[in-house]
């Protein structure tokens, strides 16, 4: 019987340099829920004419081809699946250092890309976008398992995800901010918005410049045969599906509810302008930051594990009370907003934070990249199943079940986190059988 043994740690960064890794991995952490968000609302500014909101498509500035609709948002995480696949394993292979360089410049030509788009939304105007989104998401992708490889320790990686949820609410800071002073410029505004997400990712390339060379993990056939014997290992198997499937699990909730969102806030009007648009979504998205404070808070004194386990029985808690009592809220506009809030504040307690740090925590150093990877792979594929699944079943069966999918979906997150995840003690030291 072999044995294969893997860092806890993982490699620390030289003493007088460990602040300048950790500012580069915030400013990383924040371009990526930047560049995720910016989209859907410059699609929003785009979607007006001046300022107001227009119901006829064919009268907005930038008039959508029927494609755009349904592919352009997706875009970003079909290009987000290609970079934490290939990027986690790159880094592994020629040092995570290196690798995050090259997923920061990718973001931040894509994102200048934007700004030189086309005047009018003519074909080759949408085409353009897609694809300059595209590149931004295999940049973005390729950020998750790297900066986390990066950053170090577990308490060191959640500190460097909180920076996520600023980015979370700063397109649409972005967003009031230019709505006021250059009204009615929407062509103006949305450029600003999209191409102002090169921005972190050119502070975070300059610091990562000065940072120390990391170690290279492996090198060819050594490499490949040394993940190979890994994946035979029953017991790494088990933790790739507690990590793998807590956050596909997470995704198609949260992504899932992002989505809906608009849906349940039909009850509000569903004629509503701009400026309402973009101070509701502050309003929600807000609740992110205290959440996601406190999960990094709770993080040395609970632990990954269970962090994730309460995580999901909250959120489950949350959708059901949501689900059993949507008859009852649509009466009342505040107290519904105000469960809508908590929901927001539970999938930003827990479960966002632990998915994020568990696969740093539970794989050995020699393969981290290349498993949190995959890890972070299943949840975009988890939110492409939720983005597309719970219109559909809106459709058929109302709010209230899909509330309760939620629920279930959370339940099912809660028992893989205390089935496959290790002990919070456990070694990384892996039998091969």
């Amino acid at each position: 019987m072999a044995t294969w043994y893997g860092s806890a740690e993982g490699s620390k960064p030289l003493p007088n340099s460990g602040w300048l890794r950790a500012f580069a991995v915030g400013c990383s952490n924040f371009s990526i829920q930047y560049n995720y968000q910016c989209a859907s609302i410059a699609m929003a500014i785009m979607a007006t004419h001046g300022d107001r909101h227009v119901s006829d498509p064919a009268a907005a500035d930038f008039p959508a081809a029927p494609w755009v609709h349904k592919t352009l948002l997706a875009v970003v995480f079909a290009g987000s699946v290609a970079g934490m696949l290939f990027m986690g394993f790159l880094g592994d292979f020629i040092g995570h250092r290196r690798a995050l360089l090259l997923t920061k410049a990718l973001v931040v030509l894509g994102a200048f890309l934007c700004i030189l788009l086309p005047a009018e939304a003519s074909h080759d105007f949408w085409t353009h976008l897609a694809l300059w989104r595209f590149i931004i998401g295999v940049g973005l992708g390729g950020a998750y398992p790297l900066t986390a490889a990066v950053a170090g320790g577990s308490d060191r990686v959640g500190q460097a995800f909180f920076w996520q949820t600023p980015g979370l609410v700063a397109p649409y800071v972005v967003a009031l901010i230019l709505v006021d002073l250059v009204p009615g410029a929407t062509g103006t505004q949305f450029r600003w918005i999209l191409g102002l997400g090169a921005l972190p990712s050119v502070v975070a390339l300059l610091a990562s410049l000065q940072g120390p060379e990391d170690s290279v993990r492996g090198s060819g056939d050594s490499l490949i045969e040394g993940f190979r014997q890994a994946l035979s290992c029953r017991q790494l198997q088990r933790r790739l599906i507690g990590t793998a499937g807590s956050w596909f699990l997470f995704d198609v909730a949260a992504y899932g509810t992002v989505v809906f969102t608009p849906h349940i806030l039909s009850v509000f009007g569903r004629e509503q302008s701009l400026l309402q648009l973009i101070l509701l979504s502050i309003l929600l998205l807000s609740f992110s930051i205290p959440a996601t404070w406190l999960s990094v808070v709770a993080l040395p004194i609970l632990g990954a594990k269970k962090l994730n386990l309460y995580g999901f029985v909250l959120q489950a808690a949350l959708f059901a009370a949501f689900a059993s009592s949507y008859s009852i809220l649509n009466e009342s506009r505040k107290v519904l907003l105000t469960l809508l809030c908590a929901i927001y504040f539970g999938l930003n307690w827990g479960v966002c934070v632990s998915t994020y740090v568990l696969p740093i925590e539970v794989f050995p150093e020699e393969f981290r990249g290349t498993l949190h990877g995959v890890s972070a792979a299943s949840g975009k594929l988890g939110a492409l199943v939720g983005a597309a699944l719970f219109p559909f079943l809106n459709a058929a069966a109302g709010v209230p079940a899909v509330m309760g999918l939620q629920a279930i979906v959370c339940g099912l997150g809660a028992c893989l986190s205390y089935f496959c995840l290790p002990p919070e003690d456990c070694s990384l030291r892996l039998e091969l059988l």
